[in-house]
């Protein structure tokens, strides 16, 4: 998400590029969701305290409404950023009860909340006067978090957040990281499909969150999935995985670098002129990107937990 931010500032000439960028871009939020849904999974399955019932409900409350409130405090500092925390904020809390469903029951509610989304986002876009789409009233804000964005909404992050906890509840095995990859690589057959019959990307108009959209974020999210879980599980690529070390960092402390390099954009579009960051964007695009990683690595290694991640554990653990 921190490439799909800061590649803003770099030229899209090359159509190669463009294409490169666009993949970035429209995997970022899907994967984002799914490893949350992930994480929920484990909380629910580990072996060394499990929570379970209210207590998992509860806590899912507080992470999701403090998601909010930090989302809606880094959309305070007016960067070029869609933040997305208030989005995955509200599909964390819808998504908590459903996560104690039974496992093949939850598999069924998650196909279903994808195939109902392409839809409720099309009603929503028609039921609703357009202005309310940017505009700042509370209860339009929510209606943008819920269907009316244009980058992010909970009816379409819910599936990838559903599936995560399914694909924990499976227990990340090598099966279920090879299935993750054969839905994504379906999706993807899917994408090229309807590009083919002329109503997909790049060959018809594509809004956020209609179907080729959809198909495209299930495509993305599941190859990177499954194929990060099978060379995880790779013997072989345990060199790879240790030298990717820094980059595991950033994903151990995905709020604190979420919120750490939106906040270094803040502070160029602050401290620069307008056009500075896009004339000389290798050193401002990679230095956002060089400074979020290293710091997220120094951390992890020296202190653990990333200071936000802490934080919300310090409110939420005491709950139950």
């Amino acid at each position: 998400m921190v490439i799909a931010h800061v590649r803003v500032w770099a030229p899209m000439d090359s159509e190669v590029v463009k294409i490169a960028i666009t993949l970035v871009n429209n995997v970022a939020s899907p994967l984002f969701a799914l490893v949350m849904g992930i994480s929920a999974g484990i909380v629910l399955t580990r072996r060394d305290a499990p929570v379970r019932g209210w207590v998992f409900l509860a806590r899912n409350l507080v992470r999701g409404l403090l998601l909010v409130a930090i989302g809606l405090g880094l959309q305070e500092l007016e960067t070029f950023v869609a933040i997305v925390l208030m989005s995955l904020g509200a599909t964390l809390v819808v998504a908590a009860p459903f996560a104690l469903l039974p496992v093949r029951v939850l598999g069924a509610v998650t196909v279903l909340v994808f195939a109902v989304g392409p839809p409720v986002n099309a009603a929503a876009r028609a039921a609703f006067a357009p202005e309310r789409v940017y505009s700042p009233a509370l209860v339009d804000q929510v209606l943008q978090w819920f269907v009316l964005s244009t980058h992010y909404r909970v009816v379409s992050l819910l599936p990838f957040v559903l599936a995560g906890v399914v694909l924990a509840r499976l227990r990340l095995t090598a099966r279920v990281a090879a299935g993750t990859l054969a839905v994504g690589l379906v999706a993807g057959l899917a994408v090229v499909a309807l590009r083919v019959s002329g109503r997909g990307l790049g060959v018809s108009e594509v809004v956020s969150g209609d179907v080729p959209d959809a198909l495209l974020d299930v495509a993305l999210a599941g190859c990177a999935c499954g194929a990060v879980i099978l060379l995880a599980r790779w013997s072989p690529a345990q060199p790879l995985v240790t030298a990717l070390a820094p980059v595991r960092a950033v994903g151990a402390l995905a709020l604190t670098a979420y919120a750490l390099h939106v906040g270094l954009i803040a502070l160029v579009q602050r401290t620069t002129a307008p056009m500075t960051p896009y004339e000389s964007w290798p050193l401002y695009a990679g230095g956002v990107l060089a400074v979020t990683v290293l710091a997220c690595w120094a951390w992890w290694q020296l202190l653990g937990k990333g200071p936000l991640e802490r934080a919300m554990g310090l409110v939420t653990d005491r709950i139950g």
